[in-house]
């Protein structure tokens, strides 16, 4: 009886906690289809459907009441069923209830999502969909899209949850002249809808309002990556820019995971068009291409110096859809081979190196202080413009 009284209370304290420093956000979701139907069905909850601001049903409506959205024109035809309800350029469905939750279903998407909270459909050239939701909520959701099937450690949701929050708070103004925050693409952290993975839940809210700062008490930028193939990149090397908390360290941890590995075999005269085609004919002398077709990199090199010119590993990269910038490469007859190290462009936390550091007994704030330096840990409500 005592645990029990000892957990509502936990429990009350918590909600009581959550709802005082709730943040929402607006979310663009399905940002990379071009989506022309679309089926909103409610499965929790209840909601009002306002149209052009004005409310159109008497009710809300309630779990399995679906309408169908069909851009027409730049505006979105309503139907409930085989009834036209109307045509309007902007409709919103507000949950009304604690558990709101919705799914969007379309011939064009791969496959039905689920969402909570709230939905604004907006008619511009294109239907855009933003879903305005909790900030916790939405950093779950973010964790199950970026590393479901990694991991199973709470600890590890929780590195990746602090990492996710702080990028999302450190972007929040990304697409505010569109009329948003964020999206659900990779520049903006991948985000597919509702987490429905207990595990990654209890991650995020363990790690509830923790973000990532730097010396001066602001928001970095927590870039992560897969797997750093044994060593991580700084970040000049990748965007010029000198970054005090994304330098390069040794990851012994990233060695022997899943993605540490890679090879791709290339065939020979394509890979020597790269060199010719982008840096000039002179590529085509012996001398040259022997060095394009015989290179080792032993540690992360940014930029192959090759004659006059410089030569970013990462457009080699980027032209050959490589796993990342850290390879060797070896010809052999008419193929060159390439030998490569992690997957990802490498800057700041690498997932399957944080897992293994979980592995070993390493806490959260030990595994974020490896990969970024010079940072701490803080509530966001402690940041000025969060209070």
């Amino acid at each position: 009886m005592r645990f029990f009284k000892l957990f509502i209370s936990f429990l009350f304290c918590f909600i009581i906690t959550y709802t005082a420093f709730s943040l929402n956000i607006k979310v663009r979701v399905l940002s990379e289809y071009d989506v022309n139907s679309v089926n909103v069905k409610v499965v929790s909850g209840s909601y009002m459907v306002l149209c052009n601001n004005q409310k159109v049903f008497v009710d809300d409506l309630s779990p399995n009441e679906a309408l169908t959205l069909t851009f027409h024109k730049n505006q979105i035809r309503l139907e409930k069923g085989i009834e036209l309800i109307g045509i309007y350029n902007h409709i919103e469905f507000i949950g009304k209830k604690y558990n709101n939750t919705f799914s969007l279903s379309s011939p064009q998407i791969d496959r039905k999502r689920t969402y909570e909270e709230h939905l604004t459909v907006i008619a511009r050239d294109e239907m855009i969909f933003i879903n305005r939701i909790d900030l916790e909520k939405y950093v779950a959701g973010v964790v199950q899209s970026e590393v479901f099937g990694s991991s199973e450690d709470v600890e590890f949701f929780k590195i990746q949850a602090i990492a996710s929050r702080t990028y999302c708070l450190a972007n929040l103004n990304r697409h505010l002249k569109n009329g948003y925050n964020l999206c659900d693409a990779v520049h903006c952290q991948s985000y597919r809808g509702k987490c429905t993975e207990p595990d990654i839940l209890r991650g995020t809210f363990e790690s509830f309002s923790d973000v990532i700062v730097d010396s001066t008490n602001k928001l970095i930028s927590t870039a992560y990556h897969s797997n750093s193939g044994g060593m991580t990149e700084d970040a000049k090397n990748i965007w010029q820019v000198q970054v005090p908390y994304l330098l390069s360290v040794v990851d012994t941890f990233s060695i022997g995971a899943k993605n540490y590995l890679w090879e791709k075999s290339i065939p020979k005269q394509q890979w020597l068009n790269f060199f010719i085609n982008k840096y000039g004919e002179k590529y085509k002398s012996p001398e040259l291409q022997e060095e394009v077709l015989n290179f080792t990199q032993d540690k992360r090199i940014a930029k192959w110096v090759v004659a006059d010119d410089t030569i970013p590993t990462k457009n080699i990269r980027e032209h050959f859809n490589l796993r990342s910038s850290y390879f060797s490469v070896e010809t052999k007859n008419d193929t060159v081979y390439l030998h490569g190290k992690g997957y990802g462009h490498g800057v700041g936390l690498s997932q399957e190196g944080a897992i293994r550091m979980v592995k070993l007994g390493y806490n959260c704030i030990d595994i974020l202080q490896f990969y970024y330096s010079n940072i701490n840990i803080v509530k966001y409500t402690e940041i000025i413009g969060f209070e």
